[in-house]
């Protein structure tokens, strides 16, 4: 059960610039400027973004998205016409890329997350063995494509649209959304392998604060992968008397603005869901069609309980908690297993 992995989930979301080298997703709606339009790259492959003094950037965007621009100018001593896009003064010229029309109609439905057929538990064990199956590395393909909410330019409302959250102080609303929202997640992929679904409670979300915390005061994130020390103190702070990670999973994300819209955050939080139960290593969804980035299910063994242990089947107490440092936001999926609540020589006072 140790959970000694994290998800390398550096994903590419709304006007969040990626680490250099790595491109721009695709985005609708640009934080802390006006959208003038849209713009679309011409050529099927990626192409060079600019600095305003006319010099490469060391990013690129991608052909097929679509990019709302909040300038247009002459850059650089050459004076080329270009759109401004994200909110890092990052140019696109204007010769790479085609006007396009802001789409007037926004779309509004639920996220869900549905493991395709040949993603079973006997194949999952295997995978989380080091040992997947060609067919599963394809299941795990098929997941990654039909589970889509990440990349479609839906939302679940209005609401979640015009909701500007704050990642280094999100409020309790907030955080009980993105627990609710995550859980539902977790849990409608649990169903499709008929196994019970995992319970939210006060003594977990607790916990998760509390690792959040950890995190924030000592400065780690995901880059550093898990913070075991942070990690274990705030276990036995709230009665588990574990040595080790048992309790959390780890998915994350690069950006430079400290704040964005609750859509754009539940866009992140189902993509870091989507790789570690697909396996998934790619930064972002432009690698999806690729399974040499389909290498590791350990988290997967870790939401659906499958490990190879005595306990596989049980469910776990869940909670959600957001640590963001060095422009990098962690999400911890915490839980902890029942066994655990109810061994005397684990719990020492956790309350579930």
């Amino acid at each position: 059960m140790k959970k000694s992995k994290f998800a390398i989930a550096v994903v590419n979301i709304i006007f969040l610039i990626t680490i250099p080298g790595i491109t721009i997703g695709e985005a609708e709606q640009v934080t802390a400027a006006t959208v003038k339009g849209y713009v679309k790259v011409k050529k099927k492959k990626k192409v060079r973004l600019y600095k305003i003094s006319g010099k490469h950037s060391n990013f690129y965007a991608v052909s097929k998205y679509k990019y709302p621009y909040s300038a247009k100018k002459k850059i650089g001593k050459k004076k080329r016409a270009a759109y401004k896009i994200g909110n890092n003064s990052h140019w696109i010229l204007a010769k790479d890329v085609k006007v396009v029309k802001k789409s007037t109609k926004r779309v509004y439905t639920q996220a869900k997350m549905k493991l395709p057929k040949g993603y079973t538990k006997t194949e999952l064990l295997l995978a989380y063995q080091g040992k997947p199956s060609k067919n599963f590395i394809n299941a795990s393909m098929q997941g990654m494509k039909t589970n889509d909410f990440s990349r479609l330019k839906v939302s679940e409302s209005k609401a979640d649209d015009a909701t500007q959250v704050d990642l280094n102080q999100l409020t309790p609303k907030q955080i009980a959304d993105l627990t609710a929202f995550s859980l539902r997640l977790i849990n409608e992929a649990r169903s499709n392998l008929n196994l019970a679904p995992w319970v939210e409670s006060n003594g977990t979300r607790k916990l998760a604060a509390d690792i959040a915390l950890e995190y924030t005061k000592n400065n780690k994130t995901i880059k550093d992968s898990h913070y075991v020390p942070g990690i274990i103190r705030a276990c036995h702070a709230n009665g588990l008397n574990l040595d080790d990670n048992f309790v959390e999973d780890m998915a994350g994300f690069y950006n430079i603005s400290p704040t964005m819209s609750m859509t754009e955050l539940k866009k992140s939080v189902y993509f870091g869901l989507k790789q570690m139960i697909f396996g998934y290593v790619g930064s972002g969804e432009e690698e999806r069609s690729d399974r040499t980035y389909y290498q590791e299910w350990e988290h997967a063994g870790d939401l659906f309980n499958i490990q190879g242990s005595l306990h596989d089947g049980d469910y776990n107490y869940y909670g959600f908690s957001i640590s963001h440092n060095d422009n990098i936001c962690s999400m911890h999926f915490i839980s902890v297993p029942t066994y655990v609540v109810k061994s005397k020589k684990y719990n020492s006072g956790f309350q579930p």
